[in-house]
C-alpha cells in the first residue's frame, strides 16, 4: 500500500531528516527538468526507495530528446513521476515502463469531467486548489481513479522561462539574486525563486487543505515543502495545532466563484 503523503522536497537536508517517517513518499525535483527550486536532485542523488520524480519545465524539441534518454536510465527505486507537460506523457507512452504517472496542471483540473478524460491516459491527477470544498467532494466522488489532493504548501501562481529576478537585479541590488519577495501595488507579497531555466512566483502564505486527509478516493496528499523546514513537515503529519501557531494559512474556498459575462451591446 502506498504511503499517504507525497512530499515534494526542496533540499537534501530535508530528505535525511525525514527519511525515517513511514508515511512519506518522497517527490524529487529533478536536475535539468525542474524550475522553482534552489536545490534539485540528480538521479545519482535519489537513492531512497519508492521515489517519485517531479518534472515541471515546459520542454522544447531538443529538451524532449534529452528527456527521452534520461527516462531510459531510471534506476529501479524510481516508482513514479509527476509532470505538467503533455509532451512528457507522450514520451512516457513511447517508452516501455511501469512508472506511476501523475498529471499536475497548475490551476487546471477543476472538474470531474476533465479529470476523468485525463485519467484515461495517466494513473492519477492533482486536483486544482482553485475550487470549493463542495467541488472537491464531487470530484473525489465521481473520479474514475484515486486522485492527489494538494494538502499544504506555497502554491505556484506563475512560471516564466525568463530570469525575472536577474533582470530586476541589474537595476536594484538584492540580498539573494536567486530568491526574492515581490510586493504589488495592493501591498500583497509573493515569493519568487529563480534558477537557470526561469522563475516561479509562489503565494506568500501556504495553502492549507489538511482537513481533506480523511477523504476517500485519494492516492496521495501532496505537500509542497518550498519555504518550509523539516519541523513544519512533521507538524503537518503529526500535529496540526503546532502548525497553526507558526503559520497563518487558508483553507479551500467555501464560496463558488461566479463569473458574469455581459452581452455586447449592438
Amino acid at each position: 500500500m502506498k504511503n499517504n503523503y507525497l512530499l515534494l522536497v526542496s533540499n537534501k537536508t530535508m530528505v535525511e531528516e525525514l527519511k525515517e517517517e513511514s508515511n512519506i513518499t518522497f517527490l524529487f525535483p529533478v536536475k535539468d527538468f525542474t524550475v522553482g527550486f534552489k536545490e534539485v536532485f540528480s538521479l545519482e542523488e535519489i537513492t531512497i526507495p519508492h521515489a517519485y520524480l517531479f518534472v515541471n519545465r515546459l520542454l522544447d524539441h531538443e529538451e524532449i530528446l534529452y528527456f527521452k534518454d534520461f527516462i531510459k536510465q531510471l534506476p529501479s527505486n524510481i516508482e513514479g513521476i509527476v509532470f505538467d507537460d503533455i509532451g512528457v506523457l507522450q514520451v512516457l507512452n513511447e517508452i516501455e515502463n511501469s512508472l506511476t504517472k501523475i498529471l499536475f496542471l497548475n490551476h487546471f483540473n477543476c472538474n470531474y469531467i476533465s479529470i476523468n478524460s485525463y485519467l484515461e491516459y495517466v494513473d492519477s491527477v492533482v486536483v486544482s486548489t482553485d475550487v470549493t470544498e463542495k467541488e472537491v467532494d464531487e470530484i473525489l466522488l465521481k473520479a474514475n481513479k484515486p486522485l492527489v489532493i494538494y494538502t499544504f504548501g506555497h502554491m505556484n501562481i506563475m512560471y516564466s522561462r525568463r530570469k525575472l529576478i536577474t533582470n530586476y537585479n541589474e537595476h536594484f541590488k538584492l540580498n539573494d539574486p536567486s530568491i526574492s519577495v515581490l510586493t504589488n501595488d495592493l501591498g500583497q507579497q509573493f515569493k519568487m525563486v529563480e534558477n537557470e531555466y526561469g522563475t516561479v512566483i509562489y503565494t506568500n502564505l501556504p495553502f492549507n487543505g489538511l482537513r481533506y486527509r480523511n477523504k476517500g478516493n485519494v492516492l496521495f496528499y501532496l505537500v509542497h515543502s518550498i519555504f518550509l523546514d523539516s519541523n513544519d513537515i512533521r507538524d503537518i503529519i503529526h500535529s496540526e495545532d503546532e502548525l497553526k501557531e507558526k503559520y497563518p494559512y487558508q483553507y479551500l474556498s467555501t464560496e463558488e466563484t461566479i463569473v458574469r459575462i455581459k452581452e455586447r451591446e449592438q
